[in-house]
């Protein structure tokens, strides 16, 4: 039995970018969307609002030492920070820039590569494409593997069996993925490393594990919650994706023709936790939990929201998953989320629940004795 390190989801947000000025206007981050959000019905837990009124910004140095004590204080062993990287073009950079130059600041990590397209989505927007995700030429990649590589030689970027980790939220929309890990894998090698340590990401309707890991290069795959049990419910039954898409398709024809719109998707969090908890896992897959969701910050009435969520029921369930976790020898259970205060997941305190739900992770990280 090993124990499994608790990795956070990280969002590198929260700082002024090109994209985010041109997409959302000048100087957006998610705290507009998180300050301007409002509740939809009674009880709705909305807006959030972060403890002290620390709507910080994310290209200070002070703010990334801040979270990484925080972490650390209370037992959360790293961060996973996505990285947006389109054929050349970075997004989001500036926080693990400003990590890697700052070996002071104690807190593991390792990337996630958020590899989809970005669309005009929020806001009751019109859903049009914002930046398509693209993956380019062989020089392309190798400029991608370099800049990547900067991080891989960090002491904090995570390893194992000496390989740094990496995960993909999307296996399946890279076309040129086996060539592409190919030579990623030969270029680790040149660098002392063993290859790539790759975690494949799933939660897309009726995306199966036993798929991904039919690639040679997958080494596992993560279970994205809540978005899979969403997706694909308890098991991914044809019949439950076929029945939530009829639900949605009326939900979206109702919102278009009345004008008191219905929140778009509704389910009940102990249920998610549920299957989370009594699924059974491949050896290969690593478990997914997360804090709340409800992303009508972003997406307003055609937002998803987890009703009834809970310290106490977030605490009753990890300390169970993470037992399941260590047992069976999983490296990593992941935390949805560190910071997406956008869709209401995350772990840093706000005004309800304070330190609460770190204070969970502590108290169960402490119950397991290795």
């Amino acid at each position: 039995m090993i124990k499994s390190k608790v990795i956070a989801m990280y969002l590198p947000q929260y700082h002024e970018t090109e994209e985010n000025n041109e997409w959302w206007g000048k100087g957006y981050t998610d705290w507009n969307a998180v300050k301007q959000s409002k509740p939809y019905y009674c009880g709705h837990n909305q807006p959030r609002v972060p403890l002290n009124n620390n709507y910080y910004r994310l290209d200070n140095v002070e703010t990334l030492r801040w979270q990484a004590d925080l972490a650390k204080k209370y037992s959360v062993d790293g961060f996973c920070i996505y990285h947006y990287y389109s054929n050349g073009l970075l997004q989001m950079r500036k926080p693990a820039e400003i990590l890697l130059e700052n070996t002071d600041i104690k807190i593991e990590y390792f990337f996630s590569w958020a590899n989809h397209d970005f669309r005009k989505q929020w806001f009751d927007g019109d859903g049009r494409l914002l930046r398509k995700q693209e993956y380019g030429e062989q020089e392309d990649w190798i400029n991608h593997f370099n800049y990547l590589s900067k991080f891989f030689q960090d002491k904090r970027y995570i390893k194992i069996d000496g390989k740094p980790v990496l995960a993909i939220y999307d296996i399946f929309h890279i076309d040129c993925f086996d060539d592409m890990m190919r030579l990623w894998n030969k270029m680790a090698k040149e660098k002392g490393y063993n290859g790539i340590f790759l975690i494949a990401t799933k939660s897309n309707t009726n995306l199966r594990s036993s798929d991904l890991l039919k690639s040679p290069w997958i080494n596992r795959v993560f279970i994205f919650e809540p978005m899979n049990y969403r997706s694909n419910g308890f098991s991914g039954n044809r019949i439950y994706t076929s029945l939530r898409r009829i639900r949605t398709v009326f939900i979206r024809a109702n919102n278009k023709i009345r004008k008191k719109h219905l929140i778009q998707e509704k389910f009940n969090i102990k249920r998610a936790y549920d299957a989370i908890l009594d699924r059974e896992m491949l050896p290969e897959e690593l478990y997914g939990f997360f804090t709340e969701w409800d992303n009508t910050p972003r997406y307003r009435g055609k937002s998803i929201v987890f009703k009834g969520g809970s310290v106490t029921l977030f605490e009753e369930y990890l300390s169970k998953i993470y037992q399941k976790s260590c047992v069976t020898n999983k490296e990593f259970l992941f935390i949805n989320a560190w910071n997406e205060w956008g869709e209401s997941a995350y772990l840093e305190p706000d005004v309800v629940n304070k330190y609460k739900y770190l204070e969970a992770i502590e108290r169960v990280k402490r119950q397991i004795r290795i």
